[in-house]
């Protein structure tokens, strides 16, 4: 779903910045790729694209699971000094300084939220989530320019204007995808402790399980399986009816003599379809 933006994004790198403290998260996955966000959560991409700012009120509120209490002006992610002078003000009125934050600051008020969510639960990043982020911010990047340009040259206005109107386009897709991610999450997954114990990464295996789950009766055969023990040749009886014979073998099917049967397949452990996830957003 959405292979075009997709497509667009390659030329993109998706790998994490350096100084990413996300880089070490391998927990568990997004539920859903911002890419693949409108065919997982069509009615929470469509809801945000046309309602950006109260969705994102909502989402942060489900963030916070409903308290209120542990509010901050875009959770301190973006600029920590200036918005520790806000502290006072969002403890004692929360609700009116989100309101400001989601019209004022809208795209600051979106990525925290993403990255508070990621940041409590550990969610490993994807690389399709940063080309897409980064795609949005070289549009923007691109849209200044030509905005700054145009003052100085003449007959550049209706390029800048066309620039301007693809890149805000492309933003209100961005968010939507995000606030659509951000809002299955949630749904799926209303508090960390949800997604049970957290799985480290094993050998064959990029950042853990796949869906971010932890199997429950998924037993390793080198800890603790035993092996069904037969019996040794000798020890089958013939069947009634029969003399016993010199010689005699046992029935076809039962191993000889020394064989070390295969352990049969674990129960318990299903196949989760895969997921994407990942990347933080500046915008």
């Amino acid at each position: 779903c959405l292979n075009g933006p997709k497509m667009a994004c390659l030329c993109l790198d998706g790998s994490p910045v350096e100084q990413d403290s996300r880089i070490s998260y391998n927990a568990r996955q997004w539920e859903t790729g911002m890419g693949n966000s409108l065919c997982n959560n069509p009615l929470g991409c469509l809801t945000a694209l046309v309602c950006p700012c109260p969705c994102s009120i909502y989402l942060r509120y489900k963030a916070l699971q409903g308290d209120m209490n542990r509010y901050t002006c875009c959770q301190g992610y973006f600029c920590p000094q200036c918005m520790s002078s806000t502290e006072d003000c969002a403890r004692s009125c929360p609700w009116p300084c989100l309101c400001l934050e989601a019209f004022i600051c809208g795209s600051c008020a979106i990525s925290a939220t993403r990255m508070y969510v990621q940041d409590e639960r550990q969610i490993i990043t994807d690389p399709c989530d940063n080309r897409l982020i980064r795609f949005n911010n070289c549009l923007q990047a691109l849209s200044c320019i030509c905005s700054i340009l145009s003052i100085f040259i003449s007959g550049l206005d209706n390029l800048a204007e066309l620039i301007r109107c693809i890149a805000h386009i492309v933003y209100l897709i961005t968010q939507a995808c995000m606030q659509a991610q951000t809002h299955l999450e949630l749904k799926l997954h209303p508090t960390a402790d949800d997604y049970g114990d957290v799985v480290a990464s094993q050998p064959g295996m990029q950042g853990g399980y796949e869906t971010g789950y932890a199997p429950s009766a998924y037993v390793p055969s080198d800890q603790g399986y035993v092996p069904p023990q037969y019996p040794p040749q000798g020890g089958y009886a013939p069947h009634s009816g029969y003399a016993p014979q010199g010689g005699y073998a046992p029935q076809g099917g039962y191993p000889p003599q020394g064989y070390a049967a295969p352990p049969p397949a674990p129960t318990g452990y299903g196949q989760y379809p895969s997921q994407q996830g990942f990347g933080y957003k500046q915008f």
